[in-house]
């Protein structure tokens, strides 16, 4: 059997010492902590950005890693952003279609409903043609009137 041999302690890997940019109480405490008392105490370190695109200087750090990363990253926004606009055109596209589509179809509803209102009062039904023209214009009158509220919202 061969004989274990003592363990070894790992070398500690010291965080280089890079002073902290910011004038806080917590910079100065951790400038004035030799490395080995660095690395036991800083636990962590937090920072928050709100925005489309990361704040400039994590972009800086970005372009240590990988050189075109900013560019790469600013071309994905650019890209996300013009998609976005895209969907609302072709949203906004349809709604106009719909809209046409709707406007015919009532057009046709209402030029039948005159024939059939005309054609009721040759055949000498004129309350039937009375009701059926009344009807249309009420409905008509009550979508404008719907159509003009709407718009005014």
């Amino acid at each position: 059997m061969r004989k274990k041999r003592p363990a070894s302690k790992p070398n500690k890997k010291i965080a280089p010492q890079k002073p902290v940019e910011r004038n806080t109480p917590q910079a100065e405490y951790l400038d004035e902590l030799s490395p080995e008392a660095r690395i036991e105490q800083l636990v962590a370190q937090s920072a928050s950005f709100s925005g489309p695109i990361p704040h400039p200087e994590i972009f800086r750090q970005y372009a240590n890693v990988i050189p075109d990363a900013p560019e790469r990253i600013l071309k994905v926004f650019e890209d996300d952003s013009k998609h976005v606009r895209d969907i609302a055109v072709k949203a906004l596209q349809a709604q106009i279609e719909d809209n046409r589509r709707a406007h015919w179809m009532a057009w046709s509803l209402v030029v039948i409903a005159f024939i059939s209102s005309l054609l009721l009062a040759w055949k000498d039904k004129d309350i039937l043609a009375g009701t059926l023209i009344g009807t249309t214009l009420t409905a008509i009158v009550i979508g404008f009137l719907k159509s003009r509220n709407h718009e005014k919202a």
